[in-house]
């Protein structure tokens, strides 16, 4: 697969789009490559009335990865809304694990497998 690192930069660029257009004001973000991954870990605070939006995220993330249209789409993407560039992130990964409740931080862990 070309393009590793890149890939994850774009993936990490989309996750926090998403945390703006959630109305989040403080955004960690942190990576680590492993011998046999990418775990993308992202942690933010949301407007209390985002709770939809949310459990919206956790399906788009929760899809099949397709490798084989990964590189044709990710090609594609620009300025598009935010439901399409979340679901390529879902293409893309192999694990998405999300933890919010009302009133708390989202937390949002993204495994890519070498």
């Amino acid at each position: 697969m070309k393009h590793h690192k890149l890939k994850i930069s774009k993936i990490v660029d989309e996750l926090m789009n998403y945390c703006f257009y959630m109305g989040s004001t403080h955004i960690h973000v942190d990576v680590q490559e492993t011998e046999k991954y990418f775990k993308i870990y992202c942690k933010c605070n949301y407007k209390e009335n985002s709770l939809k939006k949310v459990e919206k995220l956790v399906k788009l993330l929760n899809c099949t990865k397709h490798e084989e249209i990964e590189e044709y789409y990710w090609t594609l993407t620009g300025d598009c809304d935010v439901a399409n560039e979340l679901s390529l992130v879902g293409m893309m990964t192999d694990e998405a694990i999300v933890k919010y409740s009302e009133g708390q931080d989202l937390e949002i862990t993204l495994y890519r497998y070498k």
